[in-house]
């Protein structure tokens, strides 16, 4: 994974400085009431890291139904494991039961 991150990111950092240091202009951003002047590559930068955001929760809100089914198995397992545990130990007091319990068995001749 490390390996991949190292092939990535770094061309990708390289074309964001490329951009950044090609396009420096000032433009005026008109937000309603007020008027921002702004380079050109943070425009550009700000919609990509709002579009960043916005794309992480959306998949963070569509992981919940994965994360949801994770805890219900969880639960599941969990309750699993315990009713083996009581059904085992029931199955230990029952053999202990059956070793104490003393039962005369008949002769072999008697047919």
């Amino acid at each position: 994974m490390k390996f991949l991150f190292w092939i990535v990111v770094p061309p990708i950092a390289l074309v964001v400085v490329w951009f950044s240091v090609i396009n420096p202009q000032m433009v005026d951003v008109d937000l309603f009431v007020y008027t921002v002047p702004l380079p050109l590559f943070a425009i550009a930068l700000i919609g990509v890291f709002v579009g960043f955001i916005w794309g992480g929760l959306i998949a963070w809100l569509q992981a919940g139904k994965a994360r949801q089914r994770a805890r219900n198995y969880a639960r599941q397992v969990e309750t699993e494991r315990r009713e083996t545990a009581i059904v085992r130990e029931r199955l230990r007091k029952l053999e202990r039961a059956e070793k104490q319990a003393t039962i005369s068995l008949p002769p072999a001749n008697a047919a």
